[in-house]
């Protein structure tokens, strides 16, 4: 009787441990809560080029990529039409927009990966979107 309940926690430990240490590809989730301008999906941005954020799903990431497209149908095809940051070698969260000129009222949807320590891409966050407010500038 002895010997099963070895083989018992044995089994067991084995398993346990096997739980405890993820796989590469799980090893970190996908990035959450994406804000705007601090903002979630806020409307009425007033800034050109808006702040965006993002909490990491796991550890730090090494890298991150941030498509924005000026449709829900361009960001489920993966289509950046307005901005695709391309792979970025950093461990932040947060990203300054720099893709095409945006206009008064405009809709932008948004999302992010990033690569962790085992250079593996995590899923795609969910969707997120800003709209812009009015914007006027100073022609000076």
């Amino acid at each position: 009787m002895p010997s099963s309940i070895t083989s018992t926690l044995f089994i067991t430990a084995v398993c346990l441990a096997g739980a405890a240490s993820p796989t590469p590809a799980a090893a970190q989730g996908r990035p959450r809560d994406l804000r705007c301008e601090n903002a979630t999906n806020p409307q009425g941005v007033k800034v050109p080029r808006p702040q965006l954020s993002w909490l990491f799903g796991g550890r730090p990431p090494r890298a991150y990529q941030v498509l924005v497209a000026s449709s829900e149908k361009k960001l489920k095809a993966n289509e950046g039409d307005l901005w695709d940051s391309g792979r970025v070698l950093s461990a932040q969260t947060t990203a300054q927009y720099k893709g095409k000129a945006l206009s008064s009222l405009q809709h932008c949807f948004w999302k992010v990966r990033e690569w962790n320590d085992y250079d593996t891409a995590t899923g795609y966050s969910e969707p997120a979107s800003w709209q812009m407010g009015l914007l006027f500038f100073d022609s000076r």
